[in-house]
């Protein structure tokens, strides 16, 4: 197509988008027919030249934000609701919601903390071009699988360091071990030691939460077995944060298993000024509900069924 339909195809755009104007006026303004302006509109939206989206925050649940952040230690909740019934829909659009306000949370020469998941999958391929200088953006914990599993940890980090336009330092070690020594071992090395250290200037953190349903995303790296869910469970295990196994209270459910996690420690998590929590899910009413009451949580980006099952657990 050459460049003066393109021009056209845009011009009518911005006339019908921006300035409101009827495929008529436009039609008469162009001197084409109602059909051709019809027609190219259409080809606009076919080509990506514009993008129309659902915005769908003129529904307020200010009731159940208000009562979210009276019931826990919350500064912020922003609740999305699930419209048709899709999951994959949803979690797009909660993690659109966490994407939009990511940039208020940003200031220059700071450190952005973030985890790994399919939940980060999502949210990574939303994030915007945020203008910032000096962002340094860190891996809260280890990523590498050691089963034929891809975490996608590493593309996880570059969409943050891209989005920021800033450098990105990754744990090159899986997030947990078999042995607390080979634990203390990794983490002296120097890059580990780097970054574990910078966990503690953290300014902001973005991560998710997982249950233990199965299989889970720690399952498929090969990371824990089915003797580790028996113990995890017994224990009165609900779920992970940052690769922690956590109780109902949101403490760490094992200190012993939790000296094999390569990951910022929990209480150093705890204390990040801006730790932003989103999620998804039913199931994840009970995890999502330990994070909140052990402190884990400043700002959090939920669906409305689960905000609704949190409410009605507590």
């Amino acid at each position: 197509m050459d460049s003066s339909k393109i021009s056209q195809i845009l011009r009518i755009s911005k006339m019908y988008y921006e300035l409101n104007m009827s495929q008529i006026q436009i039609a008469e303004k162009e001197g084409i027919s109602k059909s051709n302006v019809s027609r190219l509109l259409k080809s606009a939206m076919d080509m990506g030249l514009i993008e129309v989206r659902v915005k769908e925050s003129v529904l307020s649940y200010g009731d159940l934000e208000k009562e979210l952040i009276e019931r826990f230690p919350l500064r912020r909740a922003v609740i999305v609701p699930d419209l048709v019934g899709n999951r994959q829909v949803l979690l797009q659009d909660v993690c659109g919601a966490l994407a939009e306000d990511l940039p208020r949370f940003l200031k220059d020469q700071s450190i952005l903390g973030v985890h790994w998941g399919n939940t980060l999958a999502v949210l990574a391929k939303l994030l915007p071009s945020i203008k910032r200088q000096g962002i340094s953006v860190i891996q809260l914990s280890g990523g590498f699988s050691r089963a034929v599993y891809e975490s996608g940890a590493l593309d996880i980090l570059k969409s943050f360091v891209d989005s920021v336009h800033g450098t990105g330092y990754q744990i090159p070690a899986p997030a947990m071990v078999d042995q607390a020594f080979i634990a203390d071992a990794i983490k002296q090395d120097h890059q580990i030691d780097q970054i574990l250290d910078m966990a503690k200037h953290c300014d902001t953190a973005v991560f998710s939460v997982g249950n233990l349903e199965r299989p889970s995303v720690l399952y498929e790296m090969g990371l824990i077995t089915e003797e580790n869910y028996r113990i995890i469970k017994e224990k009165g295990g609900i779920g992970d944060c940052c690769s922690h196994f956590i109780n109902k209270n949101g403490e760490i459910l094992d200190p012993e298993m939790d000296k094999r996690v390569i990951a910022a420690p929990l209480d150093v998590i705890k204390k990040i000024p801006n730790k932003l929590l989103v999620a998804v899910g039913k199931e994840k009413a009970e995890v999502i509900k330990a994070a909140l009451i052990g402190g884990l949580v400043d700002s959090l980006y939920i669906d409305a069924p689960t905000a609704e099952e949190i409410i009605r657990i507590s």
